[in-house]
């Protein structure tokens, strides 16, 4: 992991994390550090194991899921302090949900779920703080996700209805 001083500073910027004490950051900032990314970069696959949670810091990232006889169907854009890779934070998912890809340069803060999932159970109060954050973003990628599979049955059900006039 990086520097951890260099990694609480990179925290106190994130409002996530704006609640949370000193020796918290402390603490989280050792599960934690930062990673450049180029363009096009293929950060997740979905179906793959779990292992890290992702905040970007900076740039654009595109969330796809697959969608049989479509293919990958974009389900969200991602832009500063939103999270991706949040179901590794989860003990019922096993495998990756998604396929996240750079859209430009992007700054991001790793966290290292092996390390972060036992913190949260040993310091009820990181964890507390933690799932409360991450619940709202699995609510608001299922509300987005939703979103765009009904949009296509929409658009499907457009193609069929136009198809069957004669």
């Amino acid at each position: 992991m990086a520097n951890h001083p260099d990694i609480i500073e990179v925290l106190k910027t994130i409002p996530i994390f704006l609640d949370l004490k000193p020796f918290q950051l402390a603490r989280l900032a050792t599960a934690m550090s930062v990673i450049d990314l180029e363009p096009n970069y293929q950060l997740i696959t979905e179906g793959d194991p779990l292992d890290y949670t992702y905040i970007l810091l900076e740039g654009d990232m595109a969330v796809y899921s697959f969608v049989p006889s479509y293919g990958n169907i974009e389900t969200s854009h991602l832009g500063t302090f939103d999270v991706c890779g949040w179901s590794a934070l989860t003990p019922v998912v096993r495998q990756r949900t998604g396929t996240v890809i750079t859209v430009s340069y992007c700054r991001l803060l790793k966290m290292d779920t092996r390390i972060l999932i036992p913190m949260c159970e040993e310091d009820h109060d990181i964890g507390f703080f933690i799932y409360k954050r991450i619940s709202n973003v699995a609510a608001r990628t299922f509300l987005s996700t939703r979103i765009q599979l009904m949009n296509l049955i929409v658009k499907e059900s457009q193609i069929i209805s136009n198809d069957m006039k004669p």
